[in-house]
């Protein structure tokens, strides 16, 4: 790596690694109760999660290659608010967190079922078939989540487990990454001003002008998704109570192993920006 003269040869080691990353997070998410086949509600509600950091890191790969930076950020975010999601659930799992997670999602369900009704209502009890359609949907919602509408609670949800994103990435040790990987991003998410200069307008002597040239992504935010989903497999693999110790060893040994490229990856691509730094 100390040959590479440009940053396109880190990123395509970077898009390699994390292809290798995505490969255990998909086998991870594939491990089921060898006796009975299927998860229960709890181990769907953090299985899911880890199906879910599987695709988003498929995402965030397929828009890297197509080297659009702009959406490599969004979906960047949406990992990593995924991994800390993990590694929250397994750190604090409980009965009452899992509650708290289903009863937070659910809200929107029960506004939307009560509006409905009370269209209903308002015609007299004529029913259209597109709500007929609806109330079912979220009829299956609740009850594939355990849950009847009443048993949410009235006063609105603002945080599942009673705590924000940060105060939930704080306690899994990952504060002091929260301003780059969460906090930053958010810009892109929401369209900010920040996120517009930086990507969508150029500002020249006259104002500003429209920027419709996508920006090549970079290595360090695919770096940095690979070591934490890499962290948030292990921690995930030892939570699971179906899979023998001595095969969870064996697969942490090689993601140990990963981790270990990853860090030298990481640590050669700094190593240049330096060196390119002071040859300019």
């Amino acid at each position: 790596m100390n040959v590479f003269d440009s940053e396109d040869d880190f990123m395509k080691l970077s898009v390699d690694v994390l292809v290798e990353v995505g490969q255990y997070i998909c086998l991870a998410a594939c491990i089921l109760p060898g006796d009975r086949k299927a998860w229960s509600l709890s181990e769907a509600i953090v299985g899911g999660n880890v199906v879910r950091l599987y695709k988003l890191i498929s995402a965030f790969l397929d828009q890297t290659c197509q080297k659009r930076r702009e959406i490599t950020v969004v979906l960047g975010r949406m990992v990593f608010e995924c991994i800390i999601n993990i590694k929250y659930l397994i750190k604090n799992a409980s009965p009452d967190l899992f509650r708290s997670y289903i009863h937070y999602s659910l809200q929107h369900e029960k506004k939307l079922q009560a509006t409905i009704l009370a269209n209903i209502e308002s015609r007299g009890g004529e029913i259209l078939d597109i709500e007929r359609r609806m109330l079912a949907s979220i009829e299956r919602s609740f009850k594939a989540s355990e849950t009847k509408p009443d048993e949410i609670p009235q006063k609105k949800v603002r945080d599942w487990g009673g705590k924000n994103l940060f105060e939930k990435a704080k306690e899994v040790g990952l504060e002091d990454a929260y301003l780059s990987i969460i906090s930053g991003p958010s810009h892109s998410v929401h369209g900010n001003w920040q996120e517009l200069l930086e990507y969508n307008v150029e500002q020249s002597e006259d104002g500003f002008a429209p920027c419709l040239d996508w920006h090549t992504p970079r290595p360090q935010i695919a770096n940095a998704i690979a070591i934490h989903a890499v962290e948030a497999a292990k921690e995930y693999l030892i939570y699971l109570k179906y899979i023998s110790p001595r095969d969870v060893e064996e697969i942490i040994i090689r993601l140990e192993d990963l981790l270990t490229r990853i860090l030298l990856l990481d640590k050669h691509h700094e190593m240049f920006l330096v060196r390119k730094q002071g040859a300019s």
